[in-house]
């Protein structure tokens, strides 16, 4: 930073001495100075240098124009980036946009400039959240540097590697983790081909590039080598940490949760659960001085103790972890719509663990909750995706069919009646969509009159389902009762508020899940009928499960292009 200082200070003094070349360093030497600040992780002084690279080139591109309009667009494109990072969104969408407008219409403007815009437009788009426009964006970005490729800049490699960068991060928020893992490995290697070239000013995206891609190999189930990749960037920001804490705490604690995890995953819980400690109490000292970038941190690192709490048989402070991670991950979801994806996760696991201890009643209020999240989700338009790849509206469904399972297990019958039936019509609402969009064959949506039944076949367990009750489960019944009554998170959302929600395009896939999520309600339905006398309803309901199960045994023959389907 003392570096830093210096250049700009010699620049003041060149342009109030030299006035043909000493403005254009300077503007230059600002809209630089805003970047190595926001890899520094300061963003008020990033945003602040970044105002005034703009403000530079503004004058003269007034004093010459058309000479300056290119430099002008991408210290806009700076601009828009610094302002998103300090949550000013709306502004920074106005300027990115003006940034990409201004390029196109420079006849002079190249293809880095180009890129740099989009690139720019890219990263405030996703801060807006809105993913679309993000991914459209970059993946423009990346296609207008990658034929340069063979002998670029310096500049447009760097370019190159942010765009890749982002390109990764959209990817792996949208669940592709192997195109994800692409774009991350190939940002690490223009990444390392500028070091070679002696720009040691891009340290940090480096590593933070090298980061990402290990948190990709975690996500794809190859610990082993996540770990070999997160070893450099983590040294590097533990010893970063300890001279700026500030800047650099979180980063290092996010990187070691992810380690712990990734050694938890690989076996090695003592070792795990001594990161996940160190990393919550990084988190935790961050949390009054950052909340908004240390609550998440905190929220996820609890998350990872509490599973290597579990691991080692101390699941009484595995709930003291998890009730603090879900009342950051509440407080967090109040204010951003996005946030409540991770709030569902937890929620479910949280709910499976307390299920699992016998805690009953907690369980079903929690697994409620989970349904509440998840029509809110439906109804805000968030888009995303669990960690199993299934939209909202799938969620949602199967969601109520767990409900409707423990309902069922502690004897409240109406309540889990409520549940399932909701279920179904979702999932059957859905099949019907899938046959108009996809032009599905009639047999395979299933409708009534294809339900048919086989008397030799056996129906599979359900591992959710829970037929015999434990002791006391009348108490618990009870109790679970006035716990639903007290809260209506079962309560489907009006019309008016549902309204707003879009019709998710399924994929073969999807149809498939949702096609098996369907032959488990029914089966869970059948049951319900059965335990109130409905004899023929509880048949009908079953002849149709076994018809799904069968149907899905063997799929049909599609004439289809799209890759992956046959």
């Amino acid at each position: 930073m003392i570096v830093l200082r210096a250049r700009i200070a010699s620049a003041r003094v060149a342009a109030r001495v030299v006035p043909v070349w000493g403005p254009v360093w300077l503007a230059a030497v600002w809209v630089r100075a805003a970047q190595q600040l926001a890899f520094h992780y300061r963003r008020e002084e990033a945003a602040s240098a970044a105002r005034s690279g703009v403000h530079c080139w503004r004058a003269l591109d007034a004093r010459r124009p058309g000479r300056h309009g290119a430099r002008l667009a991408r210290a806009l494109g700076a601009l828009a980036e610094r302002l998103a990072d300090l949550g000013r969104v709306g502004e920074a969408l106005e300027v990115a946009k003006e940034a990409v407008a201004l390029a196109e219409r420079q006849e002079t403007a190249d293809v880095v400039t180009l890129a740099a815009t989009r690139s720019a437009l890219s990263f405030v788009s996703a801060h807006a959240e809105r993913p679309g426009e993000a991914l459209a964006a970059a993946e423009r970005a990346v296609s207008l540097l990658r034929p340069l490729d063979v002998a670029p800049s310096r500049t447009a490699v760097a370019v190159l590697a942010t765009g890749l960068s982002r390109l990764g991060g959209l990817l792996a928020a949208a669940g592709r983790h192997e195109e994800a893992l692409a774009a991350y490995g190939e940002a690490v290697v223009l990444y390392q081909r500028l070091f070679r070239r002696g720009c040691w000013r891009y340290t940090v995206p480096y590593l933070c590039a090298q980061g990402e891609l290990a948190r990709q190999l975690g996500a794809l189930g190859r610990y082993a080598e996540a770990l070999e990749q997160g070893v450099r960037p983590l040294a590097y920001f533990q010893l970063m940490a300890g001279a700026y804490p500030a800047e650099y705490r979180c980063v290092q604690a996010a990187l070691l949760t992810e380690v712990a995890q990734w050694r938890g995953a690989l076996g090695q819980h003592a070792e795990a659960l001594d990161g996940a400690d160190l990393a919550v109490s990084l988190f935790r000292h961050e949390l009054d001085v950052q909340p908004e970038r240390a609550g998440a941190g905190l929220a996820y690192a609890l998350r990872c103790l509490a599973v290597q709490l579990r691991a080692q048989s101390r699941p009484d402070a595995a709930i003291v972890a998890l009730e603090e991670a879900v009342a950051l991950r509440r407080r967090l979801a109040t204010g951003s719509p996005a946030q409540l994806w991770p709030l569902a996760e937890l929620l479910v696991e949280f709910a499976e663990l307390m299920w699992g201890m016998g805690r009953r009643v907690p369980a079903i209020r929690l697994t409620a909750e989970r349904v509440a999240v998840d029509r809110r989700l439906l109804a805000a338009n968030v888009p995303g995706v669990d960690s199993s790849g299934a939209d909202a509206e799938h969620v949602l469904a199967r969601d109520l069919y767990l409900l409707g399972v423990r309902c069922r297990a502690t004897g409240q019958s109406e309540e889990a009646a409520q549940a399932i039936e909701e279920a179904i019509a979702l999932l059957r609402s859905r099949a019907a969509r899938f046959a108009d969009e996809q032009a599905v064959p009639a047999d395979a949506v299933l409708p009534d009159e294809s339900r048919h039944t086989d008397e030799a076949g056996a129906l599979p367990d359900d591992p959710l389902r829970d037929d015999a009750l434990a002791d006391g489960v009348l108490t618990d019944a009870v109790r679970a009762d006035d716990a639903l009554a007290e809260d209506a998170l079962t309560t489907a959302l009006p019309e008016d508020e549902l309204g707003g929600a879009r019709p998710v395009r399924l994929s073969e896939r999807a149809w498939q899940d949702d096609q098996a999520l369907l032959a488990d309600a029914l089966e869970e339905m059948a049951h319900l009928h059965d335990a109130r006398g409905y004899l023929v309803e509880a048949f009908v309901a079953i002849d149709e499960s076994v018809a799904i199960r069968e149907h899905l045994a063997f799929p049909p023959v599609r004439n289809s292009s799209a890759p992956g389907e046959a």
